[in-house]
């Protein structure tokens, strides 16, 4: 898929999706709490468990979990289980793709492994799962530099049922040239009963890629990551050029399944509380037992060879329509190359200068680019980006004049010059570590995904994934850093911005015959393979035109595929224990469970007052309440108070039918 770098990738962004919560602690009921020294007990570095060896055992206290590290005897594959008391257990398989073009290789076999495989000959094997399966997540994801299938159970026995079908699907494709000719490319007659009409370029990840290119954002964001980092794999589009997709045959296809979804090249993660042993067992006996071992060397990526100057780029882009006018639909980013993504301290430290920099009104770059209104705000690729082996930091603006690029450089400098001089405000700290310490103790129903996503980048480059989850450690060392030197953070942001020579500018303006370019490029492109067909060609790709379409009505046999019986669900779903209380003589329901000494508030507020022109300005007042400030205090200090005591503030509509007029709705 096409790359979009973004300020909400975060390293410690462990739990997905977040609600309104505080710090004030609740008395813990029915603690979830593991018996760490039993569990550490269970596997022993060392020692053999179903094909595999443990090789690292650890009780992470800041999630209270126990990770377990194993390797693959056979083919060297390693294991990842955090054993945890949480019913929503989470199974992927990842796979290290770096390609070496911008064909789209390792997006259109994702798309082309899910086409059926040896014991599950069904296309589309997730759609068809969704009434035969209770899973609480099924995906398949490409990165810049991985592929992972993740799925997610709260049933032991579906997630058995849905391990057998990705494990399959990855290991034993059948990878069948039509499945290739969908989801990757064709040629296609216009009208599949004239061999002499109009032929056209069609696939799925052809036109999902089209679409992607469309959006001018994301490519800004692909062209300045492939810019900042040429000299490897991120130098081309995982997710595929459109202009280059057609260049794809089907045996590149298959070689490069072959060749990177080997288990010497593969990573598996579990997480949960399911039975570990039965998951290695039938892992290592009906898959990795049959292969051999390989040197996965060749997929490994190299650190970026750093620049000795600046850099600067400039790109069209195509004009909006609705877009601002078009005097002002450019954009500009200044990024650098930070820290090799293995140091996970560094990383870790980089994510807190990006917090200080970059979000919410006390930032520096917010009060000296964004209060000024030179621009529409800031733009996707700003942030911190440690999801790649060299870690970026970007600030980026968009809908701005050309006339301001200069501009926005001379404050960019000036601006880091300041923080060198002047160094953070402490409290502003102090809120940023506050945040990192309410996420350590929010944990959702999808907290095992968040581990998944987010361990995955460091994993994929051979990281320290145990020290990257000691977050409280991190949080120490940098305190003693701090405390040893006062200037310590001003100290790294000389080093990693002013004295940093790999630094691209790169500069966007819109060219209102960029899609008549674009359309042209494709055209050509088109004609190209056109020409070259001979009688013979054109009959061919007719009938695999028709045998496509003919296999699409197909009606699958669904019966290969498993399915809960209504025996092996659980009738019932756990219940919490709801108290009615008053406080300030206002109706409060208290729900008393363990979430870690956090508390989660939520409040509702009657909008039968209002009027109905009034109602439609609540979108508006949701999106923008919390930047207001109040009477007593400034929308800074509003921001900062927040900060320091909750991990966020949030608004939103909330429709509710008349239980007495179904055809009703309250707000």
């Amino acid at each position: 898929m096409l790359r979009q770098s973004t300020s909400t990738r975060r390293l410690l962004q462990l739990a997905l999706g977040r609600r309104t919560h505080s710090t004030i602690s609740q008395p813990k009921i029915n603690p979830a709490v593991l018996n760490s020294t039993r569990a550490l007990a269970r596997y022993r570095p060392g020692e053999r468990y179903n094909g595999f060896v443990c090789t690292r055992t650890e009780y992470i206290a800041d999630f209270n979990m126990t990770a377990f590290l194993f390797r693959h005897e056979g083919t060297g594959l390693e294991y990842l289980h955090i054993d945890r008391n949480d019913s929503n257990n989470v199974f992927s398989v990842n796979f290290r793709t770096t390609p070496f073009d911008s064909t789209g290789l390792p997006h259109i076999l994702e798309h082309s492994v899910l086409c059926g495989s040896e014991r599950f000959p069904v296309r589309d094997p997730f759609f068809k799962m969704l009434n035969r399966s209770l899973a609480t997540f099924m995906n398949a994801m490409t990165g810049p530099d991985y592929t992972l299938y993740p799925f997610s159970s709260t049933n032991e026995i579906d997630y058995r049922n849905l391990q057998s079908i990705y494990l399959d699907a990855v290991f034993r494709p059948n990878l069948k040239y039509l499945d290739f000719l969908q989801e990757g490319w064709r040629l296609e007659h216009s009208n599949l009963s004239d061999k002499n009409s109009e032929l056209v370029f069609k696939g799925v990840v052809y036109n999902e890629m089209k679409g992607a290119f469309s959006e001018n954002s994301a490519v800004f964001g692909q062209k300045f990551f492939n810019k900042i980092l040429p000299d490897h794999t991120y130098g081309y589009v995982s997710g595929g050029d459109p202009l280059d997709i057609p260049s794809l045959t089907h045996e590149d296809l298959v070689n490069f399944h072959k060749k990177y979804y080997h288990p010497s090249n593969a990573r598996i993660f579990s997480y949960g509380n399911f039975n570990l042993d039965k998951t290695m067992g039938y892992v290592h006996e009906q898959y990795l037992s049959q292969f051999d071992r390989i040197d996965p060397s060749y997929s490994v990526i190299p650190a970026q060879k750093r620049w000795t100057k600046a850099q600067r780029s400039h790109i069209q882009s195509r004009f909006d329509n609705m877009g601002a006018p078009i005097e002002r639909q450019n954009q500009i980013a200044i990024g650098y190359l930070m820290t090799d993504i293995t140091d996970v301290y560094e990383s870790f430290l980089m994510y807190i200068m990006s917090e200080l920099l970059v979000k919410g009104p006390n930032s520096y770059f917010y009060k000296s680019l964004i209060e000024p209104n030179i621009s529409g705000g800031y733009n996707q690729l700003t942030g911190f980006d440690p999801n790649i082996r060299d870690t970026m930091f970007v600030v980026g603006l968009q809908d701005l004049a050309t006339d301001d690029f200069d501009k926005v450089q001379r404050i960019f400098d000036q601006t880091i010059d300041q923080v060198i001089e002047k160094g953070f405000d402490r409290t502003h700290l102090e809120s940023v570590l506050h945040h990192i310490e309410l996420h350590m103790k929010h944990q959702t129903t999808k907290f095992g995904l968040g581990l998944l996503f987010n361990l995955t980048p460091l994993w994929n480059h051979n990281g320290d994934l145990l020290k990257s989850l000691n977050v409280s450690a991190l949080v120490q060392e940098l305190r003693d850093n701090l405390g040893r030197d006062p200037k310590y953070l001003q100290n790294k942001v000389e080093f990693y911005f002013r004295n940093n020579k790999h630094r691209l500018t790169m500069t966007m303006s819109p060219d209102e015959l960029y899609d008549k370019k674009f359309n042209d490029s494709e055209r050509q492109n088109l004609s190209e393979k056109v020409v070259k067909l001979n009688d013979g060609d054109r009959e061919r790709i007719l009938k695999e035109g028709q045998a496509l379409l003919e296999s699409q009505k197909a009606v699958p046999n669904m019966e290969v595929l498993p399915c809960l019986k209504f025996d092996e669900i659980r009738k019932s779903s756990q219940k919490s224990d709801i108290e009615t209380q008053e406080f300030f003589s206002i109706p409060t329901q208290v729900c008393r469970v363990d979430t870690n000494g956090v508390s989660y508030f939520r409040g509702i507020l009657d909008a039968a007052v209002l009027s109905d022109e009034q109602k439609l300005l609540i979108p508006l007042f949701n999106s923008v309440i919390n930047q207001f400030g109040t009477k007593q205090i400034n929308y800074r200090e509003f921001d900062q108070l927040i900060s320091s005591k909750t991990a966020g503030i949030h608004f939103s509509t909330h429709l509710v039918e008349n239980i007495e007029d179904f055809g009703k709705y309250e707000f």
